[in-house]
């Protein structure tokens, strides 16, 4: 293969990687709308949950971008930030935050923490890596969590 061929297939992979990267930048994910479990409510925004159960998270991943926003879903960095919030269930006194985390290998962090009943302690449970397409079921299963272990 001559040098002048070498640069166009070089130019090409670069455009379909940048694509692919502005995709996922700009938001473009295929996470699917999950439904609610029963006796659950959900909440779009971290400012919207007890303060104490979002300081455990952001102790454990760093900050957390809205859902949404602008974030770094390749190992390309824009934004300076890596973890974007997908969605947060709660029932009773369990709450399952579902995350997005960017980098080389795109995945979906999912927490598991019961709170406290004065709502001042978050106690981290377990972590669950998803990807779009298991997202809800790996959040679902995160809540029902509750009856196994008996809490």
């Amino acid at each position: 293969m001559n040098l002048m061929m070498k640069k166009i297939n070089l130019a090409a992979l670069v455009a379909i990687v940048f694509v692919a990267a502005a995709y996922l930048w700009l938001g473009g994910d295929a996470i699917p709308s999950c439904a609610l479990p029963n006796g659950a409510s959900a909440i779009s925004r971290l400012d919207d949950a007890p303060p104490a159960l979002v300081r455990v998270l952001v102790e454990r991943v760093g900050e957390v971008v809205p859902a949404g926003a602008k974030f770094d879903a390749t190992d390309v960095a824009w934004t300076g930030k890596n973890r974007r919030l997908i969605f947060v269930w709660n029932l009773s006194n369990r709450w399952v935050i579902a995350t997005e985390h960017g980098g080389v290998g795109y995945n979906d962090p999912i927490f598991a923490f019961d709170m406290s009943q004065d709502r001042r302690e978050a106690i981290f449970l377990q972590e669950r890596i998803a990807f779009p397409e298991s997202v809800c079921s790996t959040a679902s299963s995160l809540l029902a969590l509750r009856n196994e272990r008996g809490s």
